[in-house]
């Protein structure tokens, strides 16, 4: 019975072949992490208003502009919330806002930051296919604007920019 060897530098070259294929495949997947963030982009505020108070203006504001709450509250300062089902732009389909929202408390105790996604979903052929969506993030939309310009008029103190 013969035996083979196989000599030090061939494994160690093999090991570094097999290791340096994981790290491309580590940073792959971290580039489609990146993306998918990037994708779901929230925007962030702070406030001169403690958490709670924010958290409920945030509530009143978001009702104002027709969403619905459907998951979260004040103790864990998540807030989810849908708008109306509205008819998509062919027949047949139909499209929704999906809101989600983050209370924090600012670092020093005094404010709060709020940080808001927005999400449209959108369903091409309801009565075909029900519940297949997509999920789009809305980025260049005025209801961020009007969203945190109605908070602030609930609490009566300006919003501030982050980076301001």
């Amino acid at each position: 019975m013969s035996r083979h060897t196989i000599p030090a530098g061939l494994l160690i070259f093999a090991a570094s072949l097999l290791l340096s294929g994981c790290l491309s495949l580590s940073d792959a997947a971290g580039s489609v992490r990146d993306r998918i963030a990037a994708r779901e982009e929230t925007r962030e505020r702070t406030l001169a208003a403690a958490p709670r108070a924010t958290y409920d203006a945030l509530k009143s504001a978001a009702a104002q502009m027709g969403y619905r709450q459907i998951r979260g509250g004040p103790a864990q300062g998540e807030f989810e919330a849908v708008s109306a089902v509205a008819p998509g732009e062919r027949h047949g389909s139909a499209r929704q806002i999906l809101m989600k929202a983050r209370v924090t408390a600012g670092l020093d105790g005094k404010s709060a930051i709020l940080g808001v996604s927005l999400t449209e979903v959108i369903e091409d052929d309801s009565s075909n296919r029900p519940g297949l969506a997509t999920r789009t993030a809305l980025r260049d939309t005025p209801q961020y604007h009007v969203l945190f310009q109605r908070i602030s008029d609930v609490l009566g103190v300006p919003v501030q920019t982050p980076g301001r």
